[in-house]
């Protein structure tokens, strides 16, 4: 099997190698501000949905234990 991938792109009508990623070890990736705002944001809308329906929860669990 390969180690690597090469990547290629097309100018003025060939094909031309443009680098090789080594796939042993590659560097990691970090989270963009756009990726970063996004789930900052769903989480929290998650939590605001969450909260309420757990606090439900446990209070109908209270309701028929304790009656």
């Amino acid at each position: 099997m390969a180690n690597n991938q090469r990547t290629y792109e097309w100018v003025n009508g060939r094909v031309h190698e443009v680098g090789a990623m080594n796939t042993e070890n590659p560097s990691p990736q970090r989270m963009g501000i756009q990726t970063a705002l996004l789930v900052f944001t769903l989480s929290s809308v998650t939590l605001i949905f969450a909260v309420p329906a757990l606090l439900f929860v446990l209070f109908v669990i209270y309701s028929v234990v304790f009656g």
